[in-house]
């Protein structure tokens, strides 16, 4: 095939543009024979090599709009037919639709976008007291902070002297001691500036914590479908779609609720997402309704008790660090 290709490009370089174009048989990209007008092996459209300038501008403007269809035609799908997508997926009809992994890229980028910037998005007090004792909620989780009203590790390490050697706090009992001394000093010298850093480094690991619990929300499915012929790769699949649908409508939701005229649509996006997974739950794994509706009580709760396994750890972390 080389050979022949050799020979085609020398032939094509002694014709006309025009000619060259109308008589080329390989892609461009990989030298694989055309036989439709996209490559059967890259999947490259057979354009002209050199174009014109409107050649040029008719290609740019197709591509967006072919991006723009896709997109949007998969963004209603997703927001108002529940499931529908991740049915489509496994059933091989993936081409019509946005890749959902290439959706959760884009749209996470733009919830979080929101999240961080838009005004009460994340606006969220956690730290409370500013004495001796002191409490961190952050979102739906809480550590009471007790340092025994001990000013210093000095006087601490003096008090564990005082101890038997076998009754003395080990690394980790350390480690916690010294951060809840240092969580109580610096809250009593300054409690709005650790708020404000603490609450910027605990949110900021939002996107990861999310990320982290896909594949954990995928294996939850499983273990409530396992008589099911579904692969884990499938739950997977829905648990992507579902993570993009909360992504686009929180998206929503958030930019609703800066106004008052719109808080009623914002509150009809907050209950859409509160039956969504019910119902794209039911269209996916089509069971009885008495038997989705209990499984999926028994998801959101085990799922959320992963949540605040999450998100505690990511409290103690951003303690530790802070």
């Amino acid at each position: 095939m080389d050979e022949t290709l050799d020979e085609s490009s020398s032939v094509h370089e002694g014709l006309p543009l025009v000619e060259a174009i109308t008589n080329r048989k390989y892609c461009l990209n990989c030298n694989t024979e055309l036989t439709d007008e996209y490559c059967p092996h890259c999947g490259q459209k057979d354009l002209p090599k050199r174009q014109t300038l409107r050649e040029l501008l008719t290609n740019f403007v197709s591509s967006f709009w072919s991006f723009e269809s896709k997109f949007f035609k998969t963004c209603k799908y997703l927001l108002l037919k529940p499931g529908f997508l991740a049915i489509e997926y496994t059933g091989g009809r993936r081409e019509r639709y946005f890749h959902p992994a290439r959706m959760y890229v884009f749209i996470s980028f733009i919830y979080f976008l929101l999240f961080y910037s838009l005004p009460d998005a994340s606006d969220h007090k956690m730290v409370q007291g500013s004495g001796d004792n002191v409490t961190i909620r952050g979102y739906g989780t809480t550590l009471s902070i007790d340092s025994l009203e001990l000013s210093s590790m000095a006087e601490y390490d003096s008090i564990q002297q005082t101890l038997p050697e076998d009754e003395r706090d080990g690394w980790f009992e350390r480690l916690l001691r010294k951060r809840e001394i240092e969580v109580t000093r610096k809250v009593k010298e300054n409690k709005e500036g650790f708020e404000r850093d603490l609450t910027s480094s605990f949110t900021a690991n939002f996107p990861k914590i999310f990320f982290i619990l896909l594949p954990v929300f995928a294996l939850v499915l499983k273990l409530f479908y396992l008589r099911k012929d579904i692969f884990y790769s499938e739950h997977l699949v829905f648990s992507i779609y579902y993570y993009n649908f909360f992504f686009l409508a929180g998206s929503f939701y958030m930019v609703l609720k800066l106004s008052p005229w719109s808080d009623w649509l914002a509150t009809l996006t907050g209950l859409w997402i509160a039956v969504y997974l019910l119902l794209g739950i039911k269209k996916m794994y089509n069971q009885k309704w008495s038997t989705t509706v209990l499984k999926c009580a028994g998801f959101i709760l085990i799922f959320s008790l992963f949540v605040m396994i999450g998100l505690l750890l990511n409290l103690m972390i951003t303690l530790i660090y802070i």
